[in-house]
């Protein structure tokens, strides 16, 4: 795509962004890209870099993966709707059609939200956002999302697609994928590990056919920092086509289940061999006094544009790419 148009379509997609939030009563906020701690995630690689104070003493700092931690505080002190336009950072990771290690971020939360309407909340922005931008692109809206997105719970699309059922934590599930013809699953691999390459190698593809989706209800373990509730994780994804727009929870609350969390991911960073990563106890600090039910999301900004003007890779949104 011509230059010119990346960088105009990458303005409009952010006013009408703006826009969207602002006349809903969201607050449009800043928060750290260079943190203590990037994030909480077990399989996350992160930019490490260091502050060099007048004193000539180096401080250990990350570029941040999200602004999750610091916008919780924002909503935990009670402004209870933001959110975020910025920049973000994942080490280790592909160079790929759909991956840059610079990316940019839309990210929100609602105090008071409900789990499913939030989902209604994101299907509504895509859709506005679609029409809204079809008459800047070209780029009719009923080429990126049909008139009914299919909503599947994980263990639904798991049973009809993988033909696999899913029990969290089951030691058995590699054996069963490799009995269901799953290629990629090894007789060694555990169960988060099985759960996420039948999820690539069989639900993905299943789920383009849909034309859009959303996957909602996650084994518990695979909950990060969403609310756990009978038996299921109170998380979601967006797909539009085989590409992954966002991730959404019902926020996890509190300050003791936020460090246990926290502590778990820690656990399992070191048990893989990964860095860890100092966590942010002012974060912690703040969730001892918040309790509220709260949404919250995280969509790929350049994803979604990408789609917007009909691309196939974010060379059509990213007007440089790499590293």
């Amino acid at each position: 795509m011509h230059f010119a148009k990346t960088v105009g379509y990458r303005h409009h997609l952010k006013r009408i962004t703006r826009e969207y939030f602002s006349q809903r009563g969201y607050l449009e906020v800043d928060t750290p890209v260079i943190t203590i701690c990037p994030g909480t995630e077990v399989h996350l690689q992160y930019f490490d870099t260091s502050w060099v104070d007048s004193q000539g003493n180096r401080h250990n700092r990350f570029l941040r993966s999200s602004p999750e931690l610091h916008m919780k505080r924002i909503v935990a002190r009670g402004i209870g709707k933001v959110f975020q336009l910025g920049p973000c950072f994942r080490n280790h990771g592909e160079l790929s059609p759909w991956h840059n290690p610079e990316f940019f971020m839309l990210e929100w939360y609602q105090v008071g939200q409900s789990y499913m309407g939030l989902i209604d909340e994101t299907e509504n922005f895509l859709r506005e956002t679609a029409d809204a931008m079809a008459s800047v692109t070209g780029v009719a809206s009923n080429r990126i999302l049909p008139v009914r997105i299919e909503r599947l719970k994980v263990a639904d699309a798991f049973l009809e697609f993988a033909k696999i059922p899913i029990i969290d934590g089951d030691p058995e599930l590699a054996r069963k994928a490799i009995a269901a013809g799953v290629i990629s699953v090894r007789p060694s691999d555990d169960f988060e590990t099985s759960f996420f390459k039948i999820l690539i190698e069989v639900i993905e593809p299943a789920l383009e056919k849909l034309g859009a989706c959303v996957l909602y209800d996650y084994p518990p373990s695979q909950a990060a920092l969403a609310i756990v509730d009978q038996g299921r994780a109170c998380r979601f994804e967006f797909y539009a086509g085989r590409v992954e727009l966002c991730n959404g929870f019902y926020e996890l609350t509190g300050e003791q289940e936020n460090r246990n969390r926290a502590l778990e991911a820690m656990n399992a960073r070191r048990a893989c061999g990964y860095d860890e990563v100092p966590l942010d106890e002012g974060f912690f600090k703040d969730m001892s006094g918040f309790s509220s039910p709260c949404g919250g999301n995280a969509l790929g900004f350049d994803r979604w544009l990408t789609l917007l003007s009909g691309g196939e890779n974010l060379d059509v949104a990213l007007p440089f790419r790499g590293i």
